[in-house]
């Protein structure tokens, strides 16, 4: 394990990334984030990969996204973060 305060399969997923250089670690947890950061690997979340997502074409809405893991409860994001995505997102 990479970290003692970290998720398992995180500690895995950025073990990974050193072990085989990838150009992008998705991941949302902040220790984690942080983590990744610190050993020079590139990282996106969740909201990151949808904004992306809508700029290609892919989805019609981060906001429907978005509104649909909170229904779920799959996934949590602060109300600031979330207004940054929605204004990446021009909606």
């Amino acid at each position: 394990m990479l970290r003692a305060d970290l998720d398992h399969g995180e500690s895995e997923a950025i073990a990974l990334c050193l072990e085989q250089p990838t150009d992008l670690l998705i991941v949302d947890d902040a220790e984690a984030r942080k983590t990744a950061t610190g050993l020079g690997i590139a990282i996106m979340g969740t909201g990151g990969i949808l904004v992306l997502a809508k700029r290609k074409g892919l989805i019609p809405s981060v906001r429907e996204a978005l509104q649909h893991l909170d229904r779920d409860g799959a996934f949590r994001l602060s109300s600031s973060v979330r207004d940054i995505l929605l204004r990446e997102a021009d909606e």
